[in-house]
């Protein structure tokens, strides 16, 4: 592929495909783009989807400061809620313990942002049609094969394209991981089933802060801003991972209340609020995998390590990935030594993320009375032993 000049310092001719304009796929193709690269990225979503997909989330600050990188930054805490401590309570309300998150901008240099994921994918989407990133939506990969001379993507509407590099960039349920690796295993159901949304209360603000519950059913938790929306979230455990789309969103939420109705207030007031759910998010894990690259194709994200909800790192590790990928393709002229470099940097730190996931993912079942008293005598000691982990994790710095 011919390009044309550019004020970068350098430019590079290989052809590279990045399948998934997700968190982690865009950032990818913004910082390329800023190298003197020219990706193309290819979504099986629509346009309009992406930027209406999920719920929401909160950007830790080593996420925070991976969007500086791109220029995303400002953006991002202009549009979102700055998330500045998080409360744990039991089942009757009381206080397990507080991590104070005031500190993150002066101690990290960026604090927790509380955004919309559509939000974000609008943002970064806008990013990339800035920087002249060539999207194609509607794309779904229907083949990808590999020879000497390179990688043949064929897509379901038709359309075909062939790269040097291919970057795996489309999520849990991978198509390029089932393609290019044909025999590693599946991911797993955590037994973890999560669902929220954002409405309107009239309950007060939280000042920044994110109140969660240890329901004797289900897990709660919400931020209310200033503007009176309340961004909650529930997690509750089930046998099966049931389907993503909900049949009927009245009903559903009518179930998600049910399980909520012996939590204290403002719980039950919030969720009154919220008419009808959409979809819900089954947890998964994905067992570790043997290699994140072979060839000319490399995984990035949840389509090489899905990070769960239960520390909050999922979208900042995707940003991570992303900007650690780019900086060893700009490094290595090689892909193979930059795959290899990429993934040497990030599998130790990916580990670390899933350790404490899963340790915080496993205090979320439903307990009988006792298992619950003795959980919560057991979390206020080691409450405090999990915000000095996850505050290890917030002094990355991925620039």
């Amino acid at each position: 592929m011919s390009i044309d000049s550019s004020p970068h310092a350098r430019t590079d001719t290989r052809k590279i495909a990045i399948c998934g304009a997700g968190i982690g796929g865009l950032v990818l193709a913004i910082r390329l783009t800023e190298l003197g690269f020219r990706p193309v990225v290819f979504e099986q979503r629509e346009e309009a989807d992406i930027c209406r997909e999920g719920v929401f989330f909160t950007l830790a600050p080593n996420g925070m400061n991976g969007l500086k990188v791109i220029g995303c930054y400002d953006a991002v805490r202009g549009s979102g809620v700055e998330t500045t401590g998080i409360e744990l309570c039991n089942a009757r309300g009381a206080r397990l313990g507080l991590a104070d998150q005031t500190d993150h901008e002066s101690v990290f240099g960026a604090p927790s942002i509380t955004i919309s994921r559509g939000g974000l994918a609008a943002i970064l989407l806008g990013q990339a049609q800035a920087a002249g990133v060539e999207l194609h939506f509607g794309t779904a990969l229907a083949m990808l094969t590999s020879d000497a001379n390179g990688t043949l993507l064929q897509f379901v509407n038709g359309e075909a394209y062939g790269a040097d590099i291919v970057i795996g960039a489309d999520g849990l349920r991978s198509t390029v991981r089932a393609q290019a690796f044909p025999s590693y295993p599946a991911p797993h159901f955590t037994g973890q089933i999560g669902t929220g949304g954002i409405t309107q209360t009239s309950q007060s603000g939280t000042n920044g802060t994110m109140r969660m519950t240890f329901g004797r059913k289900a897990f709660f938790g919400y931020l209310v801003d200033d503007q009176r929306r309340a961004f909650w979230f529930s997690s509750y455990p089930a046998d099966e991972p049931e389907n993503g789309r909900v049949f009927d969103g009245k009903v559903f939420a009518e179930r998600i209340r049910q399980m909520h109705a012996g939590d204290p207030e403002p719980n039950r007031a919030i969720l009154a609020t919220v008419a009808s759910i959409d979809r819900i998010y089954p947890v998964f894990d994905m067992p570790e995998l043997p290699a994140w690259s072979s060839g000319r194709v490399v995984l990035l994200g949840d389509a090489a390590h899905a990070v769960g909800p239960d520390a909050g790192q999922g979208a900042s590790m995707a940003i991570e990935d992303a900007l650690v990928l780019a900086a060893a393709l700009e490094r290595e002229v090689d892909h193979v030594a930059a795959f290899r470099r990429y993934e040497e940097l990030r599998r130790p730190r990916v580990a670390e993320v899933v350790r404490l996931t899963a340790r915080n993912g496993s205090q979320k079942r439903a307990l009988g009375w006792w298992q619950m008293l003795v959980r919560d005598l057991l979390l206020r000691v080691f409450i405090p032993l999990g915000i000095r982990g996850q505050r290890k994790l917030f002094a990355y710095r991925p620039d």
